[in-house]
């Protein structure tokens, strides 16, 4: 036999039948009824969980659907995340994260303290153009009401993963099942407004998409989540109407006031697109000149 075949065959046994050989993991478990203990996580075979107590000779089984939460316990270096953050290191962060969550993935049906990690993962991989891979944490993430902050940004960027993605049906779906397909009021929240003006320019509605981003530009400039990204998406849409010169200012402001940040690098490719279509439409023109 092949020995990568053998040693894969040899990993799949060694998985089968849940996390048996895992390392037992410090954790509280807090059941439904409020009652929580310290201990160890044991085990996992299926349904059923194998929980020590500091106290207690061995462990005892528990089901999984009987737990509330778990609560982990994770080291990581925040100040070194906040560095990598800002030298926008994605990569180097999605590693460190994966690496760090790796150990409780056999428990990641449970609902624990770790949304946080994976709901910087979720906008990493989005970042990164993983759209898949931040679709299935912030589907996950949506569906949990323990935190209603990282709830509402999972739905953001479950609705963001599929525009970006181009499921466009199923983006305008999710927009109706959270409200946002009506026609937005005066005190719309910026992301409900940057959100629907994608869908706009997925589907080829550019002078409306451009209402909508504009919205967030002149009522929502204090904000810089989606000031920043705004601004970026209306020069976006200038270039489709054919609006270079427009399109070309824009990318000179956010050059200019956004070093450092997704925004600026997205400017830069910007610039260079526009002038390539420039060099074509002068190329189309100078054919149909030639023609006359």
């Amino acid at each position: 036999m092949n020995k990568a075949i053998l040693y894969s065959a040899i990993a799949g046994i060694l998985l089968i039948g849940g996390f048996a050989q895992a390392k037992p993991l410090p954790a509280e478990l807090v059941m439904g009824n409020g009652r929580s203990w310290k201990g160890q996580l044991v085990s996992r075979d299926g349904d059923w969980i194998e929980f020590k107590t500091g106290t207690a000779a061995a462990p005892i089984r528990i089901g999984a659907g009987t737990i509330k939460e778990l609560k982990f316990e994770v080291t990581i270096d925040a100040e070194k995340v906040s560095e990598m953050m800002d030298n926008r290191e994605f990569e180097r962060i999605i590693d460190l994260l994966s690496r760090t969550l790796d150990p409780f993935s056999g428990y990641s049906d449970i609902p624990s303290n770790l949304t946080k990690f994976n709901s910087l993962l979720m906008e990493l991989y989005y970042q990164t153009e993983q759209y898949d891979k931040s679709l299935a944490i912030s589907s996950k993430i949506a569906g949990d009401d323990r935190n209603p902050t990282l709830q509402a940004k999972a739905r953001v960027y479950r609705a963001l993963a599929l525009i970006d993605s181009g499921n466009s049906a199923e983006a305008k779906s999710l927009l109706s099942e959270y409200g946002w397909d009506q026609e937005s009021s005066a005190d719309a929240a910026p992301e409900e407004l940057y959100i629907k003006a994608k869908l706009m320019v997925m589907n080829g509605q550019y002078s409306k998409a451009m209402e909508s981003v504009a919205k967030v530009i002149v009522f929502h400039s204090h904000d810089p989540d989606w000031l920043q990204p705004a601004e970026m998406l209306s020069a976006e849409v200038y270039t489709e109407l054919g609006l270079y010169d427009s399109a070309e200012e824009v990318c000179r402001q956010i050059l200019i006031l956004y070093k450092n940040t997704p925004e600026y690098d997205k400017a830069k490719q910007l610039r260079v697109k526009i002038d390539k279509l420039r060099a074509e439409k002068m190329l189309e023109e100078s054919l149909k000149s030639e023609e006359a």
